[in-house]
Parts: structure tokens; sequence; C-alpha cells
């Protein structure tokens, strides 16, 4: 039995050009439905939400920006991979029936003194269409996780490669399934297509495997951006990358973490990157101690002033100075920025309060113009600024 053209799964399409077709197809229906599911707002599907619906405030990005960028990125791609299709002109593929009876001479030569014909061809056909494909598969999966593992760990830890091209990613601070594939077209093309085409030539899948492959894979990643931890969800359950491993991973607290997509969490497992949602907690809980810290001095201005008294006499004096250097230690003590889950992280706000303070308690010196009332006034103008995103860049780029 010699090689066969293998005849198309739809008579109008090659499996190789619907390979690159239904990917795209796959991301578009999966995460509008899970966009509309999100808009509706079900009571039985808002307790599984990871984040506060008001959280999506923060995001850098809006969602028709989200989709412009996603779309050119597939167009880009797309027609890329048609190039390639378009050069390649054979279809030639091992005919199934060639490759099943490898299987049946090879089972027919040890075991046939025990078996029969008919239990043999079983069993080579098993071999074949489960056992063979589903290794291939495994292996597509093992190679696509260690080439996005190191190279979405470079593109963190070299400030270059973060600031010009990761960073656009890190723009949603809330998941949203339609910015999964929402990222700068040179990582999207060597994370995303490079990467899927070494799993590809790698595992040796023929092009149904990798028209399976890709689709699945496609459907992983706009799950892992969902922004529900679901239990009913088969993907969120079978794999433990999933969208609540994935949501850790775009906090400010974990950016240096959980690195691992679009499958499994073995690399790291074995590199000390993996962070857990207990873990995450942790950090969210440390967090609100602090600001609850705070808002206690703030409530408590008897036992606040006790503390700047007993700091003034540390310093050797009752000036006003001293008052000042006070609070702003006690300010410095506790800054803390967009560290929880589910705080808005108003940090600046504090800040703001403690200047108002100083400047209600006279905190002025001839002898020390830079903590007179107008200077104080001026800093309390430029944060409130801040707050109001006069000035830009707050938030952006410091995992670095």
């Amino acid at each position: 039995m010699a090689l066969i053209a293998q005849a198309p799964l739809l008579p109008f399409i090659s499996d190789q050009s619907l390979a690159l077709i239904l990917p795209v197809v796959v991301y578009w229906a999966y995460s509008l439905l899970l966009h509309w599911l999100s808009t509706k707002e079900f009571p039985w599907l808002e307790k599984y939400r990871i984040h506060d619906k008001e959280d999506e405030m923060r995001n850098k990005v809006s969602l028709p920006e989200v989709v412009r960028a996603v779309i050119m990125q597939q167009l880009l791609q797309t027609v890329l991979g048609f190039l390639v299709v378009i050069t390649n002109h054979s279809e030639v593929a091992f005919d199934d029936e060639l490759a099943q009876s490898r299987y049946q001479q090879w089972m027919a030569s040890l075991l046939s003194p025990v078996l029969n014909e008919t239990t043999i061809q079983l069993m080579a056909y098993i071999a074949y269409q489960y056992i063979e494909s589903s290794a291939r598969f495994f292996v597509a999966m093992a190679v696509l996780d260690t080439w996005q593992y190191f190279l979405h760990r470079l593109f963190h830890v070299v400030p270059f490669l973060y600031k010009h091209f990761h960073s656009r990613h890190h723009r949603l601070y809330v998941n949203c399934p339609m910015g999964a594939l929402y990222n700068h077209p040179f990582e999207g093309f060597m994370m995303d297509s490079l990467g899927a085409s070494i799993a590809f030539l790698i595992s040796g899948m023929g092009n149904r495997g990798a028209l399976v492959f890709f689709s699945i894979s496609t459907l992983k990643t706009v799950d892992d951006h969902c922004g529900y931890n679901l239990p009913f969800n088969p993907l969120q359950q079978l794999f433990s990358n999933n969208a609540d491993y994935h949501d850790i991973h775009h906090q400010i607290f974990g950016l240096k973490s959980n690195f691992s997509q679009p499958f499994g969490t073995f690399w790291d497992h074995v590199l000390g990157t993996y962070m857990s949602r207990e873990k995450a907690n942790e950090i969210i809980a440390r967090s609100k101690q602090r600001k609850a810290t705070r808002m206690a001095t703030r409530v408590a201005p008897a036992d606040f002033e006790g503390r700047a008294t007993q700091y003034e006499q540390e310093e050797g004096g009752t000036t006003t100075l001293s008052r000042t250097r006070f609070v702003d230690s006690v300010n410095n003590k506790h800054e803390d920025r967009h560290l929880g889950g589910n705080d808005n992280g108003n940090d600046n706000h504090d800040d703001q309060a403690l200047l108002v303070e100083k400047i209600q308690r006279g905190a002025t010196s001839v002898n020390h113009p830079g903590s007179s009332a107008d200077e104080l006034r001026k800093r309390m103008a430029t944060r409130a600024q801040i707050e109001n995103g006069v000035v830009s860049g707050k938030g952006q780029g410091k995992a670095l």
C-alpha cells in the first residue's frame, strides 16, 4: 500500500487551511459566549466571578481597543499561515489504513499464536487511532508548554521586552475572554504562532491532528482569561493551569509567578515560580490589614497625637518640622500600592488625607520653607492630579 492523497474533511477547503481558520472561529465563538454571560450577570454565575465587576475599571485598555488589536493580529497570522500552505502544494499524507496495517503486522508477528486475526485488527485500530494520536497530542502539549513558559518568563525578566512588548497584555488587570490574545504582534508571533508550529512539527501529528490541537489550545487560552473560577467547567477542573491560576499572574503581586500556559504548571513547580491561591490570599489579607492600620491611624487622633509627641521627643525637640517628619514616616511605612485582589488600591487618597491633616495642624516653619503650608498644598494638588488621571503612567511597568 503506497502513499495516497488523503481526502479533506470538508470538500471546499483543505485540512491545512481549515487548521488555520477553525481556531479563529473557536476563539470568537467561545469568547463572545463568555462575554455575553458576563454582561448578563446571572446570579448563579456571579458567585464564581474572580473580581468584582467594578474592578474592570482598573484595566488600562478599553474593550473596543482589545477587539481591534486581536482581529488585526489574527488577520496577520492567518495570512502568514496561508502563505505557508500555498508554498506547500503537497496534500499527500500517510493513509490511515497504511499506518494501521503496520501496527497489525507487528502485532501479528508477536500475538498470532494466541489471538485471532479479528482481535489483532481491533488492537491495531486502537493503537493507531487512540494511543498513537493521544501520545502525539501530549508531546505537542509538553513542547508548547515548555516554549511558552520560558519565552513568557523572558518577556517578564528582560526590561526591554516587557516595556516594549509584553506590558501591552498586562494592561488587563481583570482578564476578559476576548483579551486572551491581546498582545503585541511580535509577541503573538513568537509565543503563539511559532510555538504552536514547533509543537506541531516535533510531535509529528498530521494536519487533522493539528486542527484538533490548535482548536483546543485556543479554547483553553480563552477559558484561562474568562474571569470565572467555575467548578463545573471541565477545562478548569482537568488542568491546574486555569482561569484562577492565570488571574494571579495578572495581579501586581503575581507578575513574577505563574508563567506557565496554556496546559500545565510543571515548569512553575520545578523552577519555583508557582503561586497558589492560598498564598495569593495571604498577600491580599496582609494588604488589607495594612490599609486597616492606616484607617485606624486616621480615626484615632488622640493616639496619633501621642505618638507624634513621642516622636518629637525622640527627635530632640518639639519643632513643627519633627511633627511633619513623623507624619511622613507613617505615610512611608504603610505605603502599599495595588496589592489587594478585590481592593481598589486608592492609596493616594490616604496620602492626601495625611497632607490635609498636616496643613490643619499648621505644619509650618519659617526656617524650613519646604514644609510650609503652601508647599504642602502644592503637593496635595499634584496628588489630586494623579488621582484624576492627569499624570499618566500610574501602575504600569512596576513589575520590573
